[in-house]
């Protein structure tokens, strides 16, 4: 018994290195079919060649084709999305336009006008491809890495009957912090989680069954970040985005310490996500620096660093240099599918809808939980309540993205100035008439649910 994967985004030099070599590193996986699916042939193409090199190497048994959407989605059992609609330039414009109204992102892809701007742009395509799932592939999951995860899993959700979750990889990369910092291993670290992606809290934090609250103090992270000097690697593509960056000395975490301190719960992720659900971090530059938090623009840094994959990617595949030997990564994807064929449960941290495991959170909202993956499905692990002290927050941030999914379904332009107008980060309220306009305006080729269909 074998399993047909779909990734689309599968041209990506950046992630799909990753997760297919995530799908041929697993013995039960082992003649397994992948497709790829990108609007981008060419680069599909090149990426089958690299597959087809590391499958070799590996001696993994997959057969892999650059598909057409309609070709890939027959027969598939998982289909995994990772897409950018309108790419680096469209994420430009969702920093640079909130700038001129005082919204500093230090990310943009999930919360405040940038992931606003972000979750209008993809849910039209999120749901054509669910759309055409229920089609050609109705029994499938679809398994997504496409920010902003909470918007998109919840349009899917909301829109059509097929069953969605999305990962992230920020739980994984905060638990090898803290195995760093608490000099551990990582599989020693445990925790309750909670939340909406990018702004999930850790609640009963132990290590090799112990609790540590009492270790999680600032002073002691900043001793151990000077100590140490060194990026973490948790073999995601965030560990490329950080060397390319030079960001080994930032101090990442420094906001979740202060946070720890005064709230008594741990932010999941880096201090970058966690600012934007918390306005004061955001609004001021000078807030930003004390902090250690730091703006995220794309260009040309980001730029710089898909150019540099692909470079390595065209080296190996003309012969310049042998095919790097892939290590089982912390994404999910791999995990997910070989629980579902084996049956064997894994556990594992996703975003789906709310059916209750978070009793404080409404239901059907995207959660942000542990789950159990298995021969049955994905199923949610109950985890209680989201802590009082940030239950507010959490509240406004699940009403924002309320109001942008039903925007970005409906194509009601009010409702995106209300999902801006309730938004913690935007706080000149009387400027979002104007910011809606110029957003809308901006990525009006990507709209067809405000504009019609527009020829980009």
């Amino acid at each position: 018994m074998s399993m047909k994967i779909v990734i689309i985004g599968g041209g990506s030099f950046t992630w799909t290195p990753t997760l297919a070599g995530d799908l041929f590193l697993r013995e039960p996986l082992r003649g397994g079919h992948l497709s790829l699916v990108d609007l981008d042939r060419n680069a599909a193409e090149s990426m089958k060649r690299y597959c087809d090199m590391m499958n070799e190497a590996l001696k993994s048994e997959w057969t892999i084709a650059a598909e057409s959407l309609e070709q890939a989605l027959v027969g598939a059992d998982v289909v995994c999305v990772s897409i950018s609609t309108g790419g680096l330039a469209a994420m430009h414009e969702d920093y640079h336009i909130p700038e001129k109204y005082g919204v500093y992102h230090t990310v943009g892809d999930t919360v405040g006008p940038g992931g606003i701007s972000r979750t209008l742009r993809n849910v039209p395509v999120m749901v054509d491809i669910a759309r055409q799932m229920e089609k050609l592939c109705p029994n499938a999951w679809m398994v997504h890495v496409t920010n902003p995860l909470s918007q998109l899993t919840r349009a899917v959700a909301k829109a059509t009957s097929i069953k969605v979750v999305g990962l992230c990889h920020n739980f994984s990369g905060t638990v090898s912090m803290l195995a760093n910092y608490l000099d551990a291993a990582y599989d020693d670290i445990d925790a309750v989680s909670v939340g909406v992606n990018h702004y999930t809290w850790m609640k009963r934090i132990t290590c090799k069954g112990k609790p540590v609250d009492h270790l999680l103090t600032l002073d002691r992270y900043v001793d151990y970040h000077r100590e140490k000097h060194a990026a973490l690697l948790t073999n995601t593509t965030d560990d490329m985005i950080k060397e390319a960056l030079e960001m080994k000395t930032n101090m990442e975490y420094y906001l979740n310490f202060v946070l720890h301190e005064r709230l008594g719960y741990f932010p999941v992720g880096s201090s970058n996500h966690v600012a934007e659900n918390l306005p004061y971090y955001c609004n001021d530059e000078e807030t930003l620096r004390r902090y250690h938090i730091r703006r995220k623009g794309v260009l040309p840094r980001r730029q710089t660093l898909i150019d540099n994959r692909k470079r390595q990617i065209e080296q190996v595949l003309s012969g310049e240099r042998p095919v790097p030997a892939p290590k089982l990564s912390r994404e999910g994807l791999s995990a997910i599918c070989e629980a579902l064929l084996t049956g064997k449960p894994e556990r594992i941290i996703v975003t789906m809808p709310n059916e209750g495991q978070i009793s404080n959170l409404p239901l059907h909202a995207a959660v942000e939980t542990w789950a159990i993956a298995g021969g049955g499905g994905i199923h949610p692990v109950m985890s209680g309540d989201v802590p009082d002290v940030v239950l507010g927050s959490m509240l406004s941030i699940v009403t924002e993205q309320e109001l942008t999914v039903e925007a970005a379904l409906s194509g009601d332009k009010d409702l995106v100035r209300k999902a801006l107008y309730v938004s913690p980060i935007v706080h000149r309220k009387d400027a979002v008439e104007a910011l809606a306009g110029e957003l809308l305006e901006a990525h009006k080729a990507y709209l067809p649910q405000f504009f019609g269909t527009v020829t980009a």
